[in-house]
């Protein structure tokens, strides 16, 4: 009887999906440029900094979705200079600067431009029927551009919405595409930096 008791409470028990957050090679391809770029430490708005979404199932039980890493932060920032580096563009690491026009003096005197990112939203929801799973996806930055040149900072908000439908649910499937759209976000943050320079 008890080990019938205990199998039902293990069964009963939440399955966790834990994801990392990885570069990805759609990430190294893009714009380049031989100006300098700062990248400065993302921050994180989110207000639960692990928690991703969940997995719906057919009968409603939700089985949560969550982020290995204890910094999305940190690794979003590792990713956006790792793919720089890859493209051959000039990086720096900025500890702190606070993103202003008035501001733009305090920058290193090599760096040509300043990115200061923020996490916005980083979700993935699943919706899992008999026959197939339903994927949604939503990656948001807001980022402050310093553009030394032109002598301003502007304000760009990048947001990527995949969605996607798969027979079954595979978390390391799942930790792909999201990879792929924090890559595709942070290749357009990088579009909207050089942009003015081009």
């Amino acid at each position: 009887m008890v080990i019938l008791l205990a199998s039902v409470v293990s069964c009963a028990k939440h399955k966790t999906y834990w994801l990392n957050l990885r570069p990805h090679a759609e990430g190294e391809q893009g714009p380049t440029t031989k100006l300098t770029i700062g990248v400065l430490p993302f921050e994180d708005g989110r207000v639960f900094t692990q928690k991703l979404g969940a997995r719906v199932l057919r009968d409603g039980r939700e089985e949560p979705i969550r982020l290995e890493s204890s910094s999305a932060s940190e690794d979003l920032t590792h990713i956006l200079r790792r793919s720089l580096k890859a493209r051959n563009i000039p990086v720096v690491t900025i500890s702190a600067w606070d993103p202003a026009a008035q501001n733009l003096k305090d920058l290193p005197p090599e760096v040509d431009i300043a990115i200061a990112g923020r996490i916005e939203a980083l979700e993935v929801e699943a919706q899992s029927s008999t026959l197939k799973t339903t994927l949604r996806y939503r990656v948001k930055l807001s980022a402050k551009l310093g553009l030394k040149a032109q002598g301003k900072v502007v304000t760009k908000n990048i947001e990527v919405r995949p969605e996607e439908t798969v027979m079954r649910f595979e978390r390391q499937k799942v930790e792909e595409t999201l990879n792929e759209a924090v890559a595709s976000a942070l290749n357009r943050l990088v579009e909207a930096a050089l942009a003015p320079s081009s």
